[in-house]
């Protein structure tokens, strides 16, 4: 990640921007957020396939091979935090749907998917969404596992860590893999 002063002349001054890599470390495009929330466009990134791309994939694949275990994320703060907790197993869908494509990827390295949006209203949708998708397409006959993690409303990854610390995420991630609501699907 960087920032881009603003002073500088350019389209992404004064905003953080951060990298988007495909699986084999080639730039794709670049990611980025205004600090404020009031700005207009606060986020922009460079024309791409959102849904072809995990944030920061190349940097977690091999420990998610050896975990076999990912956390999927929707955003590219919540993947630093949870890499910088130790959690380098994070990804991060590159917009809120985590697609078909996307779990093609990570079914390279896994079997176990943790799946870990906001606790808003909007990433619980996305949450039942990508089970659906797990339904639909009998993800389970691939030896794949969908696990729901659901954050306390108004929660996202990062403020969760912030707040509750690293042992209590562990517990979380724990918690959420016994989680009787979605056994057998």
């Amino acid at each position: 990640m960087g920032y881009c002063p603003s002073d500088v002349k350019h389209q992404v001054r004064g905003r953080i921007i951060t990298p988007i890599y495909d699986i084999y470390g080639e730039l794709v495009a670049l990611s980025t957020r205004h600090p404020d929330e009031k700005v207009k466009n606060r986020f922009w990134h460079e024309s791409f396939d959102k849904g072809s791309y995990l944030y920061g994939l190349f940097y977690a694949k091999d420990t998610i091979r050896r975990c076999n275990k990912v956390i999927v994320v929707e955003g590219e703060f919540d993947v630093a935090a949870l890499h910088s907790a130790g959690f380098i197993m994070s990804v991060g869908v590159c917009g809120s749907a985590f697609t078909l494509f996307q779990v093609s990827l990570l079914s390279r390295y896994c079997s176990d998917f943790y799946l870990m949006f906001d606790g808003d209203e909007s990433g619980r949708k996305a949450i039942y969404k990508s089970m659906e998708m797990y339904k639909k397409f009998n993800l389970r006959a691939y030896n794949l596992n969908f696990i729901p993690v659901f954050l306390p409303g108004g929660e996202d990854p990062d403020s969760f860590l912030i707040g509750k610390g690293r042992k209590r995420m562990k517990e979380k991630l724990v918690e959420s893999k016994e989680n009787k609501e979605f056994k057998g699907i």
